[in-house]
């Protein structure tokens, strides 16, 4: 299938837009054999030694120069121009190289492509489907940035214009937006998308249930339950975040609550307050979250390290953000 995909890509050098769908399906077809060749490598007890599941690799470089075939196009009617592939091979593109964990590489197309749109079509303009997988990965690549606000403006473009039967590809762009919407805004999902979502309902419901309520333990257990499949999909650094600037200020603040809202508040007692729920931490540990939350804004004062004392504003010692 290589050999195929590099004829079509010397024929389609020669070409306009009347020869785009062969170069679909040549390139689709492509990517399926190549990691299922892969696969096969990677499962076969009788391979040898020098065998290597590289046809994945193979086949990026060849889709990689169906993208330049198509951005190079100089036909003068825009409308004929093989730069209406663009978006399309991207997409094939970004698969290849989110299967093969090779980010920087679709962090270079972007690059690439932001130097190449001044004579190509408008995004508006290209078919939905190709607006809404370049989308959904420009917004998954600014996700694992940890850039949430340029993440949520993708991820909410693919969102809108996904195809309303399309429930796989709504909850694979939710499975992204959702935290992202949360670290975002502090709001959280309403029941019912669980309801039409069931595999974002096993992922976030119960994660996100501690976190509203400051269940630290909770959230902790199920954190450690996922975490495989949280850095599979590249979601935990996010679900930290979450702990970091949801969870952990909510169970200061129910303690300090606890405590009548003194404003001079013993290290020792937010300590205890941890271990009442079960999270096992010294001194030096509730110091040092009680400084970054401060430093962060989630909790106005300062600690007095010589009387482990932690004095907190008179008056909205725990903003909401």
């Amino acid at each position: 299938m290589l050999i195929e995909c590099r004829q079509i890509n010397r024929t389609a050098e020669k070409q306009d837009k009347w020869i785009l769908p062969s170069l679909y399906s040549v390139i689709t077809e492509l990517k399926r054999i190549a990691l299922q060749a892969d696969e096969h490598v990677n499962q076969s007890s009788i391979a040898g030694a020098n065998d290597h599941a590289n046809k994945l690799e193979e086949a990026a470089r060849t889709v990689n120069r169906s993208l330049t075939v198509c951005l190079n196009d100089r036909n003068q009617k825009l409308v004929d121009s093989r730069k209406w592939a663009v978006y399309f091979v991207i997409g094939v593109l970004f698969k290849i190289y989110f299967k093969l964990g090779t980010i920087s590489l679709a962090t270079s197309v972007i690059r690439v492509l932001s130097s190449s749109t001044a004579d190509m079509p408008s995004l508006e303009d290209y078919p939905k489907s190709h607006i809404v997988t370049f989308k959904y990965y420009q917004g998954v690549l600014a996700f694992m940035d940890e850039d949430f606000e340029r993440a949520e403006s993708n991820l909410q473009a693919a969102l809108d214009l996904c195809h309303k039967d399309s429930i796989k590809n709504q909850e694979l762009i939710l499975r992204y937006l959702l935290p992202t919407y949360l670290l975002l805004h502090r709001k959280y999902p309403r029941q019912t998308i669980w309801k039409f979502y069931p595999n974002l309902k096993i992922l976030y419901e119960d994660l996100f249930r501690a976190a509203r309520i400051g269940d630290m333990r909770t959230y902790e257990a199920a954190l450690a339950a996922r975490e495989k499949l949280f850095v599979n999909k590249r979601l935990y650094l996010a679900m930290l975040q979450i702990r970091a600037k949801l969870v952990r200020p909510k169970l200061f603040e129910q303690i300090y609550i606890a405590k009548d809202r003194s404003n001079r508040m013993p290290v020792s007692i937010f300590r205890k307050g941890f271990e009442f729920v079960g999270i096992e931490v010294d001194d030096e540990q509730v110091e040092c979250w009680a400084s970054i939350l401060i430093y962060q804004g989630f909790m106005k004062g300062y600690i007095s390290r010589e009387r482990k004392i932690v004095v907190l504003s008179n008056t909205d010692a725990f903003p909401k953000k």
